[in-house]
């Protein structure tokens, strides 16, 4: 439900709490009661489809309304003004081939050419982008309609946002295509490229990454099983993830790949369109001599290295000192109570949970802090707010284990702490994946109860009843961010699988059973709990790659350090190099960070065909540059 813009819920809000289950229903009825045929990706119903609706909020009057519509009729937009009530009033936004089309190729969507190489949709060419058994129709994907409609019309509109006449601005579900998702026990995969046709790259990459990683958890989970019961060498076991870490996030790099290539991503740059809340000066961009909103770096970099990372160095103090004040209070309750006593345990559990509390805190802080750096595009905000975050995350969740591993020196309390840290992780993460659908369900069933039926007077006023329904319901429903949460989860508990897998051998086997229901359970979320976003492009993962690999090398030398740190180890090497034994451990260190290097060079990060499809696409421009410079002397001779 969104939040109400006073101190109490709105009249509209209270509606939409009272009503929402039962607008759903009748929507689903009145769809269903329609002739039943095949779902259709090539049938023409695009000057039909209804793809955006604006919301107005209360205190808009009906002239506002009717000049939004206007504005947006300038850009050959099909509206549809609802004016039902005060707190009802609904714009839908539809649109011909021929104006997405337009669109299209305003916004350079890449599209896929009969040739096989992708290159810049062109209005004027749209022949080149008809591939066997496609129709106009299918050439603007369902996931890209509404975003190039609200990307045309929102620049004009920001002065009605701003004073609140416009309240909110979203796609309508499409409850036939929804039907793809729905769960079934059959399926042995997530259809990732029905879930891009549908969310766009940003979302589909993210299920693209949980699904080859949780696949590739099989290896660690398998090895976990025999490492626990044959009890493997450490050596052994290091080697093993300074491996299977090292493919994985190389072997990933080429599927990302392969997926953004084909999705027409993959030559997106820092100098795309900026992000919505970023600010600036209207400028002549120095490239296309176009006005754009430009804001000086400098100030950029004096926010982030006189304020920003100053307050990231104070949290990460902070989260230090009470990862080591745990450990006083455990000596503590030891002298009082015993060895013995269960209130050994409450510091231990209390930690757990507070280090979810700082993960919540300091995220809105990161957020907070990132944007009022003002970075221009998505990919450079979410660059850096991984990086606080990361820094953060590290030090919150790994601090207290590094002091236990190499201060302490106890295995078995890092194995313990390791255990009951991840074990409140996964209840918190769980907590979070299941109790969002089960509240949601819970306010269904309750609000079933108390079904209003739709006044007459209103069956009358709208065009269409079903469209009426389904946008009252979805206006009711929460906003969905970013699939940020869901990656920063997916990196803490990478973290926990790797960084001490000498003394885990069962996080593995955890971490593969949770994504198993996690990517099935946010799937749902997406399709029932949230308003459908507006899709994203992006290219691969961005920094949260980054992220990971710097724990699979932080994972080799904390793994490395734990097998220095056995009493056979330790002494085989004091005994065969009685001088340099120290040295002796590094150089095996160094080792696996070398063999990490290699497997790194060995495995291109994308594969063969994506790397010559790309130059082919090269080379298509530029013999059609060169055929234009040869009309052109021709046309002049002539």
């Amino acid at each position: 439900m969104s939040k109400a813009t006073g101190p109490l819920l709105t009249k509209r809000s209270q509606s939409i709490v009272e009503n929402q289950i039962y607008r759903r229903q009748r929507s689903l009825e009145l769809i269903n009661a329609l002739p039943k045929e095949p779902y259709d990706d090539t049938k023409n119903e695009t000057s039909h489809k209804t793809y955006v609706v604006i919301a107005f909020s209360e205190k808009a009057k009906l002239q506002q309304c009717q000049d939004v519509e206007k504005i947006i009729q300038q850009f050959g937009v099909l509206t549809t003004l609802e004016v039902l009530s005060k707190t009802e009033k609904y714009l839908y936004l539809s649109a011909t081939t021929d104006c997405l089309l337009r669109f299209a190729d305003e916004s350079e969507l890449i599209k896929k050419t009969v040739t096989g190489s992708m290159q810049k949709f062109n209005y004027h060419s749209v022949e080149d982008f008809l591939l066997p058994g496609m129709s106009i129709n299918n050439i603007v994907r369902d996931c890209e309609a509404p975003v190039l409609i609200k990307d045309a019309i929102k620049p004009s509109l920001s002065s009605y946002i701003k004073n609140g006449v416009i309240e909110d601005l979203f796609p309508l579900h499409d409850y036939e295509y929804l039907e793809r998702f729905s769960f079934n026990w059959r399926r042995r995969s997530l259809p990732i490229e029905e879930i891009r046709n549908y969310f766009g790259s940003s979302i589909s990459l993210y299920f693209g990454f949980t699904l080859f990683y949780t696949k590739a958890l099989v290896f660690p989970a398998l090895f976990g099983l025999v490492q626990y019961y044959y009890s493997f060498n450490l050596s052994l076991v290091s080697s093993f993830y300074v491996i299977w870490t090292t493919i994985f996030l190389e072997l990933w790099k080429r599927k990302c790949a392969g997926y953004s290539y084909r999705w027409g991503t993959i030559e997106m740059t820092s100098l795309d369109k900026p992000r919505t809340a970023y600010k600036g000066e209207l400028k002549p961009d120095p490239i296309t001599g176009k006005l754009t909103l430009q804001y000086p770096m400098r100030y950029t970099y004096l926010q982030m290295y006189c304020i920003s990372y100053p307050v990231v160095f104070l949290c990460v103090t902070a989260a230090a000192y009470f990862a080591l004040y745990q450990f006083q209070i455990e000596a503590e309750v030891l002298n009082d109570f015993g060895a013995d006593s269960w209130l050994l345990y409450i510091p231990c559990i209390v930690q757990s949970v507070l280090i979810s509390i700082f993960s919540w805190a300091y995220e809105k802080l990161a957020n907070f802090l990132t944007e009022v750096e003002n970075h221009r595009t998505r990919s450079q905000y979410d660059r850096h707010r991984v990086n606080k975050l990361m820094i953060f995350e590290i030090v919150n969740n790994f601090f207290s284990l590094f002091y236990i591993a190499f201060v302490l020196q106890e295995l078995k309390q890092l194995k313990y702490q390791l255990m009951v840290q991840l074990l409140i992780f996964q209840l918190v993460c769980i907590a979070q994946e299941v109790g969002i659908p089960l509240l949601a369900v819970i306010k269904q069933k309750f609000v079933k109860y108390m079904q209003k039926e739709i006044d007459e007077e209103i069956k009358h006023q709208v065009s269409d009843l079903a469209r009426y329904e389904q946008c009252f319901f979805e206006s009711g429903l929460d906003k969905y961010q970013s699939t940020y949460e869901d990656y920063l989860q997916m990196c803490i508990q990478f973290g926990y699988v790797v960084l001490f897998a000498a003394v885990a051998p069962f996080a593995a086997l955890g971490a593969l059973i949770n994504n198993i229901f996690a990517m099935h359970i946010d799937l749902f979320k997406l399709c029932n709990i949230f308003k459908r976003p507006f899709a994203r492009r992006t290219k691969n993962i961005g920094a949260w790659q980054s992220a990971f690999e710097l724990l699979s090398v932080m994972a080799i030398l904390s793994n490395c350090g734990i097998l220095y740190l056995q009493p056979n180890i330790k002494n085989f090497f004091v005994n065969l190099f009685p001088n340099t034994s120290d040295l002796s451990f590094v150089l095996f260190e160094h080792l696996l960070l070398g063999l990490k290097f290699v497997i790194h060079k060995a495995i291109h990060e994308r594969p063969r065909e994506v790397r010559i499809a790309l130059l082919k696409a090269d080379y298509e421009s530029s013999e059609a540059y060169k055929n234009i410079k040869k009309f052109k002397a021709q046309v002049k001779i002539d």
